[in-house]
């Protein structure tokens, strides 16, 4: 994962393992993606008259409506299912506090 349009479900550089038989949006979920030949992990969501709605979860980026008559340009690749990703300084930093406190 690279960039920080999923803010607050995955992070710069989480990895992500797929379950790539799952290729319908139903249910909703975060799926990664195919859009005019770019890879992206977005929140899909069907609205009403059969169109998706591509949403980031950081709220600096303003959801996608993809029209039915133009979701032939988007692939669903998989469901995102598991995400890993590096323990941060600031991660680090909270468990020396609370390992030494308790000491």
């Amino acid at each position: 994962m690279r960039g920080d349009s999923m803010d607050g479900t995955l992070a710069d550089g989480d990895r992500v393992l797929l379950d790539r038989s799952s290729r319908e949006p139903k249910p909703e979920g975060v799926f990664l993606l195919l859009v005019h030949g770019e890879r992206r992990i977005k929140r899909v969501q069907r609205v009403a008259g059969g169109a998706w709605l591509l949403i980031s979860d950081n709220e600096h980026y303003q959801p996608e409506l993809i029209k039915p008559e133009d979701i032939k340009v988007v692939e669903i690749l998989g469901r995102c299912e598991i995400r890993t990703g590096r323990v941060s300084e600031r991660s680090l930093m909270t468990v020396r506090h609370l390992v030494w406190s308790r000491k």
